[in-house]
């Protein structure tokens, strides 16, 4: 015969019965609740990590903006099939510099004249972008003073000489420059 242990305080018995059947009021394992905590706490690190620690560049939008001026640096220099290194397309965009008549406006070392802005310090009249200067090497500014070179310049060789302008010149600031013109470049 079974014995009937009420009183024990070992009983899981939760009190309910249902159809003869009682339900017991067993614990979870240890190691069940704390793989449960561990994962939370993997979850929350992981949420601020990846998806919203401020400032960390590794959020979303940041790395969304960070490819996106890395596909637009690359559009200019020329992508990754592009054969030459951005040194070479430096030493190439210095001689168009020199050879196309950009002297004539710009001055020997991008410092501006009379007529040509400077293309040394950080003030730009047509945008700060790569883009923008691309497009005023190709479509000129008519308005400005600036012919277009897309009939006398290659694809490739307004890259070059837009990367030359942007590393090579910009914020070099030769003594004898121009006064600024235009928005501040960051």
């Amino acid at each position: 015969m079974i014995e009937d242990n009420t009183d024990n305080k070992d009983n899981h018995d939760a009190e309910h019965e249902y159809d003869g059947i009682k339900e017991l009021n067993n614990p979870s394992p240890i190691w069940i609740i704390m793989l449960f905590f561990i994962t939370f706490g993997f979850a929350g690190i992981y949420a601020v990590k990846y998806f919203g620690h401020p400032d960390n560049g590794m959020d979303q939008d940041s790395e969304y903006l960070t490819a996106v001026k890395e596909q637009k640096m690359s559009m200019i220099t020329g992508g990754k099939g592009s054969t030459l290194t951005e040194a070479q397309m430096k030493v190439a965009g210095g001689k168009l510099f020199q050879e196309k008549g950009c002297v004539a406006c710009h001055g020997g070392h991008g410092e501006g004249n009379t007529i040509g802005p400077n293309l040394c310090d950080n003030y730009w009249i047509s945008g700060c972008s790569p883009e923008n200067v691309v497009l005023t090497i190709r479509e000129g500014r008519p308005e400005k003073g600036m012919a277009p070179f897309k009939n006398s310049l290659s694809e490739a060789q307004i890259n070059q000489l837009s990367v030359y302008i942007l590393k090579s010149l910009q914020g070099s600031n030769p003594p004898d420059g121009k006064t600024a013109q235009g928005e501040l470049c960051k």
